[in-house]
Order: structure tokens, then sequence, then C-alpha cells
């Protein structure tokens, strides 16, 4: 066998159309070259170089039609790829304005709510969270040098989020309202029942010591009482989602009104008013 470089050889056949010109060519050079003189005719031998001629230039003709049609086709390649280039750009800048309309129909609204509320609630941004994971918390971009304090409750629109648990000079780290054991006083807008909500993550919690939990009812909406000095009555918590029977008692599980995976804009409060101690009237 001969070596041929690492590369195999093409079979025999595969050559055939050059071994053809060879031996066309071949019988053209013997009859116009070594044919008796007398049998020399100019008419014969264009006669004979015709077709063979025509098969050369028709081959020619293919190559370069065939070399057209590659450019051609990288032509429509390249312009597609642009387009599909165009389109692209032009759709992260419809996801981006998309975006941006989001961002400033929400600053509105949060502006509009801090209107209606109280001239010392704070709007601050949301630029960073550790949610979805266990005791997932919020970082806003205001601190103690706009004057937040630890334990302001923190709202949006749609409800409560949570109140602020530690604060630095330019930013604040806010605990949502589903961490998981942290409570707050709550009641139930149409029993009228009061107790306290923990939190239990995934934007859900449980309602516990109720005074009567045989009137809750399912989506029974869920507000503030303002009786752990933490939140004002009356904000938005959440609504009851299941109340379910286990070994004889109720649970009863809250799905929270805000979506605290998808906050931008967040208002903050100002600590309420301290709750009066009565004191105890004299009987006589």
């Amino acid at each position: 066998m001969v070596y041929t470089g690492g590369l195999k050889s093409k079979p025999f056949w595969t050559r055939w159309p050059s071994w053809i010109i060879i031996f066309i060519w071949s019988l053209h050079f013997v009859w116009v070259f070594i044919r008796p003189v007398s049998l020399r005719s100019p008419s014969w031998d264009t006669g004979l170089s015709r077709p063979l001629l025509q098969w050369l230039d028709a081959r020619q003709q293919n190559k370069i039609a065939r070399v057209e049609r590659m450019r051609f086709l990288e032509d429509v390649l390249a312009e597609n790829q642009q387009l599909r280039n165009q389109i692209q750009s032009l759709q992260d800048q419809q996801r981006r304005w998309g975006q941006d309309r989001e961002s400033l129909e929400g600053l509105t609204q949060i502006l509009e709510l801090q209107k209606s509320t109280t001239a010392q609630s704070i709007t601050a941004e949301v630029i960073y969270h550790t949610r979805p994971q266990f005791f997932g918390t919020f970082i806003i971009n205001k601190g103690a040098s706009e004057g937040l304090q630890i334990d302001q409750p923190v709202i949006t629109t749609q409800g409560v989020i949570g109140r602020v648990w530690s604060v630095g000079s330019h930013q604040s780290k806010i605990l949502p309202v589903d961490a998981p054991n942290i409570g707050m006083a709550v009641y139930l807008s149409a029993s009228k029942s009061s107790g306290i909500l923990q939190g239990r993550s995934n934007n859900m919690a449980e309602l516990l010591y109720l005074r009567s939990e045989k009137s809750v009812q399912t989506g029974e909406s869920i507000f503030t009482s303002g009786l752990d000095n933490i939140y004002p009555r009356g904000l938005l918590v959440g609504f009851v989602k299941e109340i379910r029977s286990e070994g004889g008692a109720s649970r009863i599980f809250v799905q929270l009104a805000p979506r605290l995976d998808q906050l931008r804009y967040v208002l903050v409060l100002p600590h309420p008013l301290p709750l009066e101690s009565l004191s105890e009237p004299v009987v006589q």
C-alpha cells in the first residue's frame, strides 16, 4: 500500500471526468499531429474539436454559475443575519422600554401613596434582595442620613412588606413580613378577630392566637391592628388562603398581598404613635 500522508486517496471512478478529458485530448493530439498529411483537413479538425470545446465551455459556464449562486447565497445569509440582529436589538429596546414604563408607573403609584399618607414618609428603591432564599431580605437606597430608624414600617401600594431591620449611612435592610417566626399584630376585616401573623416564607404567613377561629372565612382581608407599636392600624397585609384542620385544631394560612419578589419602589413610614396607657377607673 502506498503511503498518502495520512489521507485516503480517492477511488479511480470518482475522477473519471478528468480521465475522459485526458483521453479525448490525447486522441485529438494524435489525430492532428501524427496522422498522414493526406488526411489533414481544417474543416475536419474544427468539426472534431468543436464538441470538446463546447463541452469545456459548458463546464466552465456551470462552474461560474455555481460560484455566482454561492456568492448570492452568502449575501442572502449575511443579510438574513443582519436582519436577525436588528430584530433582536429592537426586541431588547422594547423590553427596556417596558421595564422603564413599569418602573415609572410603580414610582408614580408610590408618590401618590406618599401624598395620601404623611409628609414624614420616605420613598426608597430596592437595590438588592436575597429572595427567595430562606429569611431573604431587601436592601433599599436610604439610610440614617435620610432619617431612617430601626423598626420603621415599610409598605407598597399593595400593602405591608415588612420593617426596617438594620440601618447604614445610605442603605437599610428590610425584614419582610414572611420571614419565618417574625410576628405582627393583625385583625380580620369580616370576623373582627385579632391575632398574631407569623411568616412562613414564600409570600405566605400563618395566623396564630385568634380569639375566635370558627368565624374566619377564606378570602377574608387581614389588616394591621397597631397593637405591636410597629405598624399603624389599617394597613392591608393579605388574605386568608386556606383553613386546615389538624388534630382538632385549625391552622389558618395567609397569602400576603404584595408580591415580595417583584418589588422596585417602597415607602418607609414613620414610627406610629405609642399606645396610651389608660388608668383603671376608680370605683367608689
